[in-house]
């Protein structure tokens, strides 16, 4: 009978084991790395997929339940399984092989174009062998796959490695491959099967789109929705960063509240309090250790693009984007402005395919949401008479994207005799039960006695 493979399964469970043993590492931290043997090799700037070869033929899988299947590769991987052995599965790096140094996005612009004979894999780790059982060292796998692939091909290798045991050799390896023949960074595999990955910190230049506040201290910016341009002039959704250096928090707040205007979109925080938004333009230096462009479910990150039309965002569509890894905010750029120069959405392109980039945006016809709860009360007072208003509605957007909250509780309170007459508040939600728990709380907390309900 003959054995059900689940490809599916070991992508993922692959991915998931290799994601918990990696550690960012900068450059000028390479003295930290642990004592003993190190197997440091060059950063390919490609995407993690694994072949399957047996005696029937090969293919190359990959979390998300994608395949290839055909291409001069998939020939080069069928001449390589053992006599003695009856199927591998094999981990590496499938990347695009040119002049200059390598990019992740010219994969994803391969795969999507078909052009898989353009197609390179190097092989960096040993999977499953059928019938033996994998040694657990690192050493041992690479040199089981160094008999693999003892016949080189053009389009297949296993990664080159070299074994270090002293910090300062590491630092001459990085020098070499990053500063001179300007890789992506190091890879360095420790004994106990912990990974560094030693790269220089990516900088961008972002607009910033919206901001919160901080709870405890209102004055003072929590995190930053920040964007970039695309080149017909709409703005691409980057993600948002809460981490600020120096005093910039409150500097920001300062300036970003002079600028807010109105948006139709509405985009919520991981601590589900709305993003205010303001116009496009402040400019902030934004560095990452790492840019992805696929999620942990190994599906492809999608944000939302905007225009900004008449004082207002308005929403246009999804579009696939990147994520920033471990960003940080470093400055206003005061020298910046939100052109298609300073703040293009080129400073991404090589991380993704680039006619996605290149192409107009389409406006999205959005559901319309709907009021499925509204309470009003009213007091009257010597100074006149008071409105509070609890709303709850259901935007039936987060389906069709992920930061569209679901639902949405509105509360209002009106007075005459106050200084500031009216107050509101938004809060989110991403079930019913949590958004009647909301309207609850608040009024619990705002409709005492003498208040009167008007519906």
């Amino acid at each position: 009978m003959t054995e059900v493979i689940n490809f599916e399964s070991i992508a993922k469970n692959y991915k998931c084991a290799v994601a918990a043993k990696y550690r960012p590492l900068k450059p000028g931290e390479i003295s930290s790395l642990p004592q003993g043997d190190i197997y440091v090799s060059k950063k390919i700037d490609g995407e993690l997929w694994l072949a399957y070869i047996d005696k029937e033929g090969a293919k190359l899988f990959a979390k998300g339940g994608r395949f290839i299947n055909e291409g001069e590769m998939i020939e080069s991987l069928k001449g390589c399984l053992p006599k003695n052995i009856d199927s591998l599965i094999l981990a590496g790096e499938l990347y695009v092989q040119n002049n200059k140094r390598e990019r992740v996005g010219d994969v994803a612009k391969a795969i999507s174009e078909k052009d898989f004979n353009i197609l390179s894999f190097a092989v960096f780790d040993l999977v499953k062998i059928e019938g033996k059982t994998l040694p657990l060292n690192y050493e041992k796998r690479l040199d089981e796959l160094q008999i693999i692939f003892k016949t080189k091909k053009n389009n297949l290798k296993v990664v080159e490695t070299s074994k270090f045991n002293d910090k300062n050799s590491i630092k001459d390896f990085y020098e070499k491959c990053v500063n001179q023949e300007n890789s992506e960074g190091i890879i360095a595999r420790t004994s106990t099967e912990i990974t560094y990955k030693i790269k220089p910190s990516i900088s961008l230049d972002a607009l910033v789109i919206g901001f919160t506040n901080k709870v405890n201290e209102p004055e003072k910016v929590r995190s930053i929705l920040l964007g970039l341009k695309r080149r017909d002039g709409s703005f691409q959704l980057l993600g948002a960063c809460g981490n600020f250096l120096g005093e910039l928090r409150e500097n920001l707040y300062n300036k970003l509240i002079r600028i807010e205007c109105d948006s139709n979109f509405r985009h919520s925080s991981s601590d589900g309090n709305l993003y205010r938004f303001v116009k496009p333009e402040l400019v902030l230096e934004v560095k990452s250790t790492e840019i992805q462009t696929e999620d942990s479910n190994a599906k492809r990150i999608r944000r939302m693009v905007l225009d900004f039309k008449d004082n207002a965002w308005q929403p246009l569509a999804l579009s696939d984007c990147v994520s920033l890894i471990h960003p940080v905010i470093v400055r206003e750029r005061d020298d910046k402005i939100s052109d298609e120069t300073d703040v293009r959405i080129s400073q991404i392109e090589s991380f993704m395919d680039s006619n996605q980039t290149e192409e107009k945006v389409q406006k999205l016809l959005l559901p319309k949401s709907k009021i499925l709860d509204r309470k009003v009360w009213t007091k009257e007072g010597k100074n006149g008479k008071s409105i509070r208003k609890i709303i709850t509605l259901q935007t039936f957007k987060s389906n069709i994207w992920s930061g569209w909250p679901e639902w949405i509780v509105f509360y209002s309170d009106y007075s005459q005799g106050r200084k500031s007459p009216l107050d509101r508040k938004l809060k989110t939600a991403r079930t019913k039960e949590e958004a009647d728990e909301i309207a609850k709380n608040l009024i619990d907390s705002n409709i005492k006695k003498g208040w009167a309900i008007k519906n």
